[in-house]
């Protein structure tokens, strides 16, 4: 028993027995010798590990870090893109960043991707009756500089910087030192210069797109010098190059070919001269798809052989490359092809090689533009008679002026979905077998010469989608097996017009269930729905101008509510608008009801849902009455003109708070509307035409032009406006085309701005009280003037020189103080000589019509009202004016010319000896002045002349009653 001084010691201090002790001896010497064994590579791990921990926040790698944030510094971005957030204190982890990509365990980044990850936005740029869509750089977009930081991304594999807005600087060469990388995506980004050969050192390599670097129209930024650098990219899969300029580099397939691995090639619109006639070894194994279309190769170039000869090439696109000559034998041997495109290339004539038809596996065929002039049916039918016909999918042999018959065999194209022959000289009806087309889908036929009616079969083709048959001298009745057409989305029968008498009606339309499309414009159809509802029938387009719908509005419609675009001008309706049809024209973009008599009381306001391409309103030559009616800032154009529409225009018509108005054309002509233009006007500063002529406006013109940069047509003319023409006009000098201003109250002198105006076509000053001299400058600066007139004013001076007008074919100066002699340069005016050359007086305007000007025109004995014909007309008017001297000789070159009055001035000495020269002359009038001598024989020998007039001078000698002058029944015109 232990004495009471005995403490029990803690297990871990007892000692063991002396049996134990010897084997734990034992075991900790043998723990110690493992344990120095293993040091060397504890320490490694632990420095290993310090290591990692020293160089990494949070996972990502500082160096390549640093490298991110480097490159960032370059790069000029909105606070809204996602790369602005790079670095933020709450976020040190780079493998976190937008667009950023590391490797997972090695913490090393291997993808930038920076693409632009919006649509890009577009703005509308409709200056002159073009949609033009323009890229336009924003918030989204990434611009500045590419920093050689990125260099340190050594492991990078994947770089995307496509979509974005780098602007005026190059690729950078460094890009070609990462040589990891395995894609790199730089398109649609504005780089511009010469692409460096060092990314030819990308050995590993498989996608490469530098597609379209170019932004607003600037063609073209990016250039290859040689193409050399190309053949060492040996691991390349896809090339993409389309929009970069090769123009005068040889080696371009050449270096390709060297790439055993290419699989899709794609260089259309690179200003390629050339593509070579042949390869000493054809290496393209691997390429299934090459697309070089649209290079204009305008060298005399016929297709290669060896395109043909390219092994698994399943789609080949050679458009609009200007290829001549007959297409290769060698065709016969591209077994694999599914899609060939050779549209365009309107030199690729001969006959087809016999082997075209054994392309068993051929889907898609494009030939628009090709054998111009050839017949389908005789020249053809080889061609597609073999195992071609079994496959094919799509046939597109679009204008191309086929002549002939449509051939029956078409029929036989089984698997045919897609058949787009339109635009060409077929003369034959439509043939039935095209009813047997059961797959078929697509049929456009239009502008031809297709006869006949449309073939009952047509019911059979169920799957139909897409009919088109306008432009064509179709007739007869509409089948009966239309309604059958259930899955029809667009019908086009337009321009067809002999529909004469034939008849449609709710029956053929009633189960048209998926139709989006009705287009029967000018078919002169007559449209017999009785009915208000139409079951299932709801497009969004319908086309029925010069249809037969009247005389009653149609009811029909009130049940159209998901219209996009109404055009129901000209169609003969004599009825009141209804209430109800406001309602249906909400989310309208296009409404013409123009051209009708249509009656009733215009809204107050307009109210039409925004759309993306604006909205356009015409309803003018109608009896609408009412005001001006207040519209919404979307609406593009509008046209009010030839109504019943009286009051002023509204003083805030312009007024849309911090809203932009896209007005661009407002017509607002022949009605009955008076007071003032408000300045209010001038807020549509998109505004490219303003036509309020024959109306009872008065007071002055607005001077608030200054902000439209765009106008293009200003037509005042037949009203009572008073004062000078404003000088801030001058700020839309250079746009500036028509200035019609006649038959006013307007004065001052000729306005000083006018001398910018360079692309100025029409000037109508007439009818006004202006004064004071014609500036020498008009001659030399308004060179695009194709009419001048400034008749019935108070001008003085000598005529102003006009040779340099090249184009001008309308010149009226009459009834003004105008002194001295007639310029020998008027018979230098080349728009008076040249018989076929036209003038400018109509025009296409931004809202997709033609403007036409008018003017009265005194000719012939009268005063006539010209329009159209003004356009063509070539006429001078010097009369009653203070002019001396004789006639210059140079006036007869004036060959072209239909009309010459000089009369009521003061000229003397003898009519021109050979002025027979001038046979277009129409109207002729030299009285009341002082000429002598005879009537020149030569005279007699203008076949046109219709009116002629040479009293009250003191000529003398016989009256030459020869050949065309004996028609003229009146000898008081030729009496001195």
């Amino acid at each position: 028993m232990p004495s009471a001084n005995y403490k029990a010691s803690p297990p871990f201090l007892r000692f063991p027995s002396t049996q134990h002790q010897v084997s734990i001896l034992s075991s900790l010497l043998l723990l110690l010798l493992c344990l120095a064994l293993m040091m060397p590579f504890i320490t490694s791990t632990s420095t290993s590990t310090t290591t990692i921990s020293d160089s990494t926040t949070k996972g990502c790698i500082k160096a390549e870090r640093d490298a991110l944030l480097a490159f960032k510094a370059q790069i000029i971005h909105d606070k809204a893109h996602p790369i602005s957030s790079w670095g933020d204190q709450n976020d040190d982890d780079c493998c976190h960043w937008a667009g950023v990509h590391c490797n997972n365990n090695t913490g090393h980044v291997f993808r930038l991707k920076l693409q632009r990850r919006r649509p890009r936005q577009y703005y509308y740029d409709d200056g002159f009756g073009l949609s033009r869509m323009t890229p336009k750089c924003d918030e989204w977009d990434l611009s500045g500089n590419i920093s050689e930081s990125l260099i340190g991304l050594q492991h990078l594999k994947f770089l995307d910087l496509s979509n974005n807005c780098f602007l005026n600087i190059s690729i950078p060469k460094f890009l070609g030192s990462l040589d990891h990388l395995v894609h790199l995506d730089l398109s649609y980004s504005g780089f511009t210069g010469i692409i460096p050969h060092e990314l030819g050192n990308l050995t590993r390599l498989r996608y490469l797109n530098l597609a379209f670097n170019d932004y607003y129209y600037e063609r073209v930024l990016l250039k290859v010098d040689d193409a050399e650098w190309l053949s060492g990219l040996s691991s390349l899969r896809y090339l993409s190059m389309n929009g970069v300029d090769f123009y005068g580099v040889n080696n371009v397939m050449q270096s390709l070919n060297k790439l055993q691995h290419l699989e899709h090639v794609s260089l259309f619109d690179c200003s390629m001269n050339s593509v070579p006639g042949s390869l000493p070894h054809l290496n393209f194994t691997s390429l299934t798809f090459m697309d070089i279309g649209r290079n204009f190769m305008f060298d005399n170039t016929s297709i290669p052989e060896w395109l043909f000869r390219i092994p698994n090439l399943r789609e080949l696109r050679l458009y609009f490359n200007g290829f001549i000559g007959a297409i290769p034998a060698s065709i016969g041997n591209a077994t694999s092809l599914q899609f060939l495109d050779l549209a365009g290339n309107r030199g690729i004539s001969g006959d087809m090689p016999s082997g075209f038809g054994d392309l068993c596996n051929l889907q898609w065929l494009l030939l628009d533009g090709t054998f111009v002039g050839k017949s389908l049916e005789e020249d053809f039918r080889d061609a597609f008679s073999g195992c071609i016909r079994r496959n094919l999918i799509g046939l597109f042999f679009q204008d191309s002026s086929l002549q002939g018959l449509l051939p029956d065999w078409l029929g036989e194209f089984t698997n045919l979905t897609y058949l787009y022959l339109s635009s060409n000289s077929f003369n034959s009806s439509i043939p039935a077998s095209i009813g047997r087309l059961s797959k078929l889908q697509e049929l456009y036929l239009y502008d031809n010469a297709l006869n006949g009616s449309i073939p009952e079969s047509f019911g059979r083709l169920s799957g139909l989608e897409y009919l088109d048959l306008r432009g064509n001298d179709l007739n007869g009745p509409i089948p009966e097996s239309l309604p059958q057409l259930s899955n029809l989305v667009r019908l086009d029968l337009g321009y067809n017009f002999n529909y004469y008498n034939s008849v449609i009606t709710e029956a053929h339309l009633a189960n048209l269930t998926s139709l989006k499309d009705l287009i029967l414009d000018h078919t002169n159809l007559v449209l017999n729905i009785s009915t208000d509802r139409i079951p299932g029938f709801q497009p969004n387009l319908i086309y029925l101008s010069y249809c037969n719908l009247g005389p009653k509005f149609p009811v029909w419609l009130a049940n159209q509510v998901n219209l996009d675009s109404l055009d129901i001008s000209n169609t003969g309706i004599k009825d009141s608008i209804p209430d109800w049809f406001w309602n249906i024209t909400y989310s309208i973009s296009y409404l013409d009801l123009s051209n009708n008599e249509i009656n009733g009381r215009l809204p107050h306001s307009f109210k039409f849902k925004a759309k993306l391409d604006g909205v356009r309103i015409f309803l003018g030559s109608n009896r609408f009455e009412g005001s001006v009616p207040y519209f919404p800032p979307g609406i593009v154009a509008l046209n009010l003109s030839n109504n019943l529409l009286s009051g002023n225009i509204p003083s805030d018509i312009g007024n849309f708070g911090e809203i932009r108005p896209r007005l661009t054309s407002l017509f607002l002509s022949s009605n009955n509307l008076n007071g003032s233009i408000p300045d209010s006007i001038c807020n549509f500063k998109y505004l490219v035409l303003l036509e309020l002529s024959n109306n009872h406006f008065e007071g002055s013109i607005p001077n608030c032009w200054n902000n439209l940069t765009s106008l293009q047509y200003l037509i005042l003319a037949n009203n009572s406006l008073a004062g000078e023409v404003p000088n801030s006009l001058i700020n839309s000098s250079l746009s500036l085309q028509v200035l019609h201003l006649s038959n006013n109250q307007l004065h001052g002198e000729f306005p000083s701005f006018l001398k910018k105006c360079t692309s100025m076509t029409t000037l109508a000053f007439d009818h006004n009280n202006f004064f004071a001299e014609i500036p020498s400058w008009v001659g030399e600066t308004m060179t695009s003037l194709m009419i001048l007139t400034l008749k019935e004013n108070n001008f003085s001076g000598n005529l102003p020189l006009l040779s340099n007008l090249t184009s001008l074919h309308f010149l009226d100066l009459s009834h003004n103080s105008f002194v001295g002699n007639i310029p020998q340069s008027y018979g230098n005016l080349t728009g008076m000589i040249n018989i076929s050359m036209n003038g400018g007086a109509m025009f296409y305007t931004n809202a997709s019509e033609v403007l036409v000007i008018t003017m009265i025109v005194s000719t012939k004995g009268e005063d006539l009202q010209y329009g159209v014909i003004l356009s063509s007309f070539k006429f001078i008017d010097l009369s009653a004016n203070k002019l001396s001297g004789q006639i210059p000789e140079e006036i007869v070159n004036l060959v072209a010319l239909q009309n010459l009055d000089l009369s009521c001035n003061k000229l003397s000495g003898e009519i021109p000896s050979n002025i027979g020269l001038m046979q277009s002359l129409e109207s002729l009038d030299l009285s009341r002045n002082m000429l002598i001598g005879s009537i020149p024989p030569s005279l007699s020998t203008i076949d046109f002349l219709g009116s002629l007039n040479l009293s009250h001078n003191n000529l003398s000698g016989k009256i030459p009653y020869t050949r065309h002058l004996t028609s003229f029944n009146n000898p008081s015109i030729l009496c001195w």
